[in-house]
């Protein structure tokens, strides 16, 4: 993974040859309309794929959810077997030599028997596993949705912390020139004392802020290495309005995997429920007795029949059985609509975060280029004795405050990008 390079917002949105009213209204059209983007890139894209695969081949939920969904399928091929269970083997021995009797009257009997399927609980049974199988695939795309959401939280603040941290550096270098000017002025009596303090004190401040925001970069790059086993910042910028157009992104709610996992959950709660409904008994068994037996003067000897056993239905087994599996598919049902509505309201804030981060980029961009020209000629002016240094400093923070701004917009509409993308089931 490469480091994200640092570069203006304008040179990695649009060509130079087109003008800054068209690149903007391009931008703006390219997000919003979801797919016709052709901004080009500013740099290789690759390093934020290589994060999200590293970090899905390190989460542990990969494997569980794995192993789950491959028992779920063993469980549907085990209930097409011809019986629910394993054979029974019974076997007795009576002897009345034990209560000390002379008639000399033995008896062995054995037997063996198979329990049966209920009409329809095999089906049943086989299409519970299958559900089962089907929740736990879907929660493989769904944990995969949350890693790759994940690496992108942090993959954004990092970005931006690091572009934070690039404009207070830069701010810094321009100050400390103004604490040597005021040095040499307060020297040679031409400012007050006041004014040389409060120049350094906003030195001071914007290098309290630099560490401050270094301490933050380097506890996002330690969970980063936790998550994809490198520090390393994937590169976000990169990866430009092509992403929308290129994979054809449908952005539709219903295709969400939290929405498919949901429905999933319902189905299974369902088939759990049918499975209840046909097993409104102990499953019945059937099998074959053998008895031999010997008694003195006895005209029989051995005896082989059939043995069948039944427990009727009872209503005290039964209704908990099935209420708790209707409780269940009430449940995934609620939770099901819960889910729509919840993916459905973060489909629109991330369009909305999109539309009004670009509209943000243009005017920040607007407004920093003119507060950076207004610090630069108070500057000059306080240099000269024209303005006061209080007002140069006011202006200086404007300029800083205007640039983090449009960094936060220039990272904001990538992420936003680059999450619609996610939700649509594309991994750029």
């Amino acid at each position: 993974m490469s480091v994200i390079p640092r570069r203006r917002a304008s040179q990695r949105l649009l060509p130079k040859r087109l003008s800054s009213r068209v690149r903007e209204r391009h931008v703006l059209a390219c997000a919003l309309g979801l797919g016709l983007c052709l901004i080009p890139a500013a740099a290789r894209a690759g390093s934020f794929h290589d994060a999200l695969r590293a970090a899905w081949v390190r989460d542990p939920s990969n494997r569980s959810f794995s192993i789950d969904a491959k028992a779920s399928h063993a469980n549907a091929g085990a209930a097409e077997s011809w019986f629910p269970g394993g054979p029974i083997v019974s076997g007795e021995y009576l002897d009345d030599h034990f209560i000390g009797s002379n008639l000399g009257y033995t008896t062995y009997q054995g037997a063996i028997s198979v329990p049966l399927w209920l009409p329809g609980q095999g089906t049943a049974t086989m299409r519970s596993a299958l559900a089962d199988e089907a929740v736990s695939r879907a929660r493989i795309n769904v944990q995969r949705l949350l890693v790759a959401v994940r690496v992108l939280d942090l993959a954004s603040s990092a970005t931006l912390l690091q572009k934070k941290i690039g404009n207070l550096r830069a701010t810094s270098t321009i100050l400390q020139r103004v604490v040597h000017s005021a040095q040499d002025g307060l020297r040679a009596g031409e400012i007050a004392s006041s004014d040389f303090d409060a120049v350094v004190g906003e030195k001071g401040d914007v290098d309290s802020r630099i560490a401050e925001a270094e301490q933050a970069l380097e506890s996002t790059r330690a969970e980063l290495e936790a998550l994809t086993g490198s520090d390393d910042i994937p590169d976000i910028l990169s990866l430009d309005g092509r992403i929308l157009g290129t994979q054809r992104l449908a952005l539709d709610p219903s295709r969400d995997p939290r929405l498919i996992m949901a429905s999933a959950l319902v189905k299974s709660a369902k088939a759990s429920y049918n499975l209840a409904r046909h097993s409104y008994m102990p499953n019945p068994t059937l099998g074959v007795q053998v008895t031999k037996q010997g008694q003195y003067g006895s005209p029989w000897d051995t005896q082989v029949g059939a043995q069948f056993s039944v427990a009727l239905p009872s209503e005290a087994r039964n209704t908990p059985i099935v209420m708790k599996e209707v409780k269940a598919m009430g449940a995934a049902e609620r939770d099901a609509t819960l889910a729509k509505r919840k993916v459905t309201v973060e489909y629109r804030q991330t369009r909305a975060r999109l539309s009004s981060a670009l509209v943000m980029l243009k005017h920040t961009n607007t407004a920093r280029q003119a507060l950076d020209q207004r610090a630069a000629d108070l500057e000059r002016a306080w240099r000269v004795g024209e303005a006061p240094v209080i007002e140069y400093l006011r202006a200086r923070r404007s300029a800083l405050e205007s640039g983090q701004r449009a960094a936060e917009a220039d990272v904001i509409w990538h992420a936003a990008m680059i999450r619609m993308s996610l939700m649509a089931g594309n991994y750029p």
